[in-house]
């Protein structure tokens, strides 16, 4: 579909919302001015035009910034970087380019502005190269004049949501017509959507190769799935206790992690397997680019070479500013290394959970964990109960379990042992005089999965000295 096409087509979608609007309008305006009419129909009547009304006008929409704005002048490798991937398309530069927390980029306009956003996560998951190719697409959506067709669609899609809204309150009835319009509307203009990212991927693909822009999706299914677990399971426990992490580094540390790469890769795999095309969806399934792609030349490019985020300046001065828009106005946050998470930070959490049931701890030493992991479920259940949580069989085995990692960990803190916790690997608790580590979840699994017996567990406790801990926090 051209440029031309696609104009006409969003011209006359949303022509023809409003006229359907100020068609039912008038309806309702001439049953109004009709002798006789019963108070509940005069009462539709006038609610309805009111709601309409109302929700037609093209309420003016403010600019948020999606993060901090970079300075040409203080990014100049990555500004150096746009612009040659904006001569190769042949396009020019956008005026403000944003840097944002997402696994994700994009571009839009503000008037005549071009505006860019690039996501700090997304460029430590794709190489240099990858980005070049992903920037071509990017700078695509400029080509195609994507960014002008833009705000029609969306400007008229909220006025379609907020008529459907503001009339659920009166009637279902005055609903029905604009039910009707929006899923069509949502269907035409998400087809067109789709196609816009396939032709910017046909544009990047000529630009800088096929293979480098399928490299660059591969690459950004795994950062997406790396992103959510690094995210869910390494920073949001931190930030819940009040302490602010090195963001990006430590996403650089746990997408580095061999064994997190193995099972980032599956997942990726996975999901790029078993995405479907839905008619809503304003972008088709990265397997479905990605088959495209495919069908055109390679060309001479590769995806290989240093992470894209090496080419931006001052990360560190970056990051704070990155995650305003994340956290809870007013909140304070206290900075803290991944070398001191551990200890300052999770430790804290995993005894206060100890302590919360230490009446179920306290008849046991680190050399009877095999004992206790037979109660596991039982564990599990009185920790769920007191949170009035209802938990499977299952679910209450792993709760119990956890519980038995936490009361090991901080045994051994409560006897010197210090806590190290670093994005993408286990928990490791360290002494310094004689050298030791252990990693007390990774054993308690290994109990409670029947790996190691009551005898080895045993001595292995007697010969690091650590057998009569006790499982009660101090």
């Amino acid at each position: 579909m051209s440029l031309r096409q696609r104009a006409f087509l969003a011209i006359v979608l949303t022509v023809g919302f409003y006229a359907l609007a100020l068609a039912l309008m008038a309806g309702m305006i001439w049953v109004i001015f009709q002798p006789n009419v019963p108070g509940r129909a005069l009462a539709f009547c006038l609610f309805g035009i009111a709601a309409i009304a109302i929700s037609i006008i093209p309420w003016p929409r403010r600019f948020i910034p999606p993060g901090p704005l970079l300075n040409p002048a203080g990014q100049p490798r990555l500004f150096a970087e746009l612009q040659t991937v904006a001569r190769a398309v042949g396009e020019a530069m956008p005026a403000e380019v944003y840097i944002s927390p997402e696994m994700n980029a994009g571009v839009l306009q503000r008037g005549r502005r071009r505006v860019m956003v690039l996501g700090l996560p997304l460029m430590q998951a794709l190489t240099v190269n990858e980005m070049r190719a992903v920037l071509a697409h990017e700078f695509g959506h400029y080509h195609g004049g994507d960014t002008r067709l833009g705000p029609w669609i969306y400007r008229t899609r909220e006025a379609i949501e907020r008529v459907i809204q503001n009339a659920s309150r009166q009637s279902a009835i005055l609903q029905l017509p604009f039910l009707w319009y929006g899923r069509m509307f949502l269907r035409v203009t998400q087809k067109v959507s789709r196609q816009q990212e396939l032709t910017a991927d046909a544009l990047a693909a000529r630009t800088f190769g096929a293979g480098t822009m399928i490299e660059g999706l591969r690459a950004l299914a795994r950062g997406s799935v790396a992103w959510a677990g690094y995210w869910r399971n390494e920073v949001v426990p931190l930030l819940e206790a009040g302490f602010q992490p090195p963001i990006a580094d430590g996403f650089q540390r746990f997408i580095n992690e061999p064994d997190i790469g193995k099972e980032v890769q599956k997942a990726a795999e996975q999901m790029l397997k078993e995405a479907r095309s839905d008619p809503y969806d304003s972008h088709p399934p990265d397997s479905e680019r990605i088959a495209a792609l495919a069908t055109m030349p390679a060309g001479p490019g590769d995806g290989s070479g240093p992470p894209a985020a090496t080419l931006v300046d001052g990360i560190e001065a970056i990051e704070p500013f990155l995650l305003i828009g994340l956290l809870k106005p007013g909140i304070q946050m206290r900075r803290i290394t991944w070398q001191d998470a551990g200890s300052v930070a999770l430790l804290p959490g995993l005894r206060d959970r100890a302590r919360r049931q230490a009446h179920m701890l306290q008849n046991y030493s680190v050399g009877w964990l095999p004992e206790l992991l037979k109660y596991a479920d039982r564990l599990g259940q009185a920790e769920a109960g007191a949170a009035s949580r209802q938990v499977t069989t299952q679910q209450a085995r792993s709760l119990g379990v956890g519980l038995a990692g936490a009361a090991f960990a901080v045994a051994l803190a409560d006897h010197g042992w210090t806590a190290e916790s670093l994005p993408g690997r286990p928990i490791v608790m360290r002494r310094e005089n004689p050298v030791a580590t252990v990693e007390p979840f990774v054993e308690v699994n290994r109990l409670a999965a029947g790996e190691v017996d009551m005898a080895a567990w045993q001595q292995r406790c007697s010969d690091l000295g650590i057998r009569d801990f006790a499982l009660t926090p101090t």
